[in-house]
């Protein structure tokens, strides 16, 4: 019962987060700290470091995802055109999440599958190595985590109109 009441409490906590970061409007996009990892939603996610935003526009640098150490490309964002602005975890973290994935997938695949020379701990640690491995180096390039929303754009009357309709 107690496991219950506390799963609830997060539950409740968890959702009172979301929707206070929800809440906040451009404002809390103007005051991000320069430098900061995030992610800027239009028709497409850009992943990028904020630089700087103005009433009407919001500037930051593509993230450094080149073995080449040349200056990330700046990129501009009329804000009319964002429909989405997100704080985004550091490269590190996305390694460690891709890693522990691909670890157990990997070791997953090898205990099921198994190996003609090897034990199936055997395979499952190889296979779990592997996968961690490659876990670890895609993990910063395709994120599986985001953070919480720092801005959303509103729906358009109209939007909200015909999803009334369906419902």
């Amino acid at each position: 019962m107690k496991l219950h009441q506390a799963g609830q409490i997060l539950l409740v906590v968890a959702s009172l987060g979301e929707a206070q970061a929800q809440s906040v409007g451009w404002q809390a996009v103007k005051q991000l700290v320069p430098g900061t990892r995030i992610s800027v939603k239009t028709h497409f996610r850009t992943i990028c470091d904020f630089t700087v935003a103005t009433d009407d526009e919001l500037v930051c640098e593509e993230a450094h995802r080149r073995f080449i150490p040349i200056p990330p490309p700046e990129c501009r964002f009329e804000r009319k055109q964002v429909r989405e602005v997100r704080f985004e975890h550091s490269d590190a973290s996305n390694a460690r999440v891709g890693a522990v994935v691909g670890g157990g997938a990997g070791a997953a695949v090898g205990a099921i599958v198994g190996n003609k020379t090897l034990t199936r701990e055997g395979s499952a640690l190889l296979l779990g190595t592997t996968g961690a491995l490659v876990g670890g180096t895609f993990g910063p390039l395709f994120p599986i985590t985001h953070g919480p929303v720092v801005y959303r754009r509103p729906k358009s009357k109209k939007a909200q109109a015909l999803v009334a309709q369906k419902y």
